[in-house]
């Protein structure tokens, strides 16, 4: 794994006595910078799988593990990325990004409906909170988009989107994503309209 950004993280636990220890204090070794895409990387302090365990003291990203990209149901994911300008994309960039993310699946799905807007589409199954730390970035949806800033917040909720970089210096963003349980926009969108027809 290249090195990406640098995150110091702290991870707390408990001893054999219950008591509230430091149980790691470093940089987050879990990281990963793009080969292609100068600029474009990502750091993963910390996931959880389902139940969340506080009672061991395995890293789940320490050095020589492989975070997921995606969390599945019950599972956590918390990553810091670093995205550059769109400038920086090579043409056919959404091939390189979401082969290097091993994404190619959550590429497709987003891109059902977003007539090829931007290359970064993608949908998942996951409510992710997303808060951008450094920078500036613009959330695109199928119809619409909207700017943050550093201190605004996105969650966005299973939805079709991309992130592009529309000024000339990296944006960080924090994310924690929720895994939920699989379910098409197709199927969001059928139960909406049974929710309208009770009313």
């Amino acid at each position: 794994m290249t090195s990406g950004p640098q995150i110091h993280r702290v991870v707390t636990g408990h001893d054999d006595r219950g008591h509230a220890v430091i149980l790691i204090d470093d940089i987050a070794p879990n990281a990963f910078s793009s080969p292609t895409i100068p600029g474009f990387g990502a750091a993963v302090p910390w996931t959880t799988r389902h139940p969340v365990d506080h009672t061991t003291d395995e890293d789940p990203v320490g050095a020589g593990s492989a975070a997921p990209t995606f969390p599945r149901a019950g599972e956590t994911v918390f990553r810091i990325a670093e995205f550059p300008p769109d400038s920086a994309y090579p043409e056919g960039a959404q091939d390189t990004i979401f082969d290097e993310i091993d994404g190619r699946a959550e590429a497709a799905d987003g891109a059902k409906h977003s007539d090829g807007k931007h290359f970064w589409f993608h949908r998942t199954d996951s409510l992710d909170y997303a808060i951008v730390l450094e920078g500036e970035i613009t959330l695109l949806v199928d119809d619409g988009e909207a700017t943050l800033k550093a201190g605004d917040v996105a969650v966005q909720r299973a939805t079709s989107h991309a992130w592009s970089n529309r000024t000339d210096r990296v944006a960080r963003v924090a994310f924690v994503l929720i895994g939920t349980e699989p379910m098409s926009a197709d199927e969001i969108a059928q139960q909406r309209r049974n929710l309208t027809v009770r009313r």
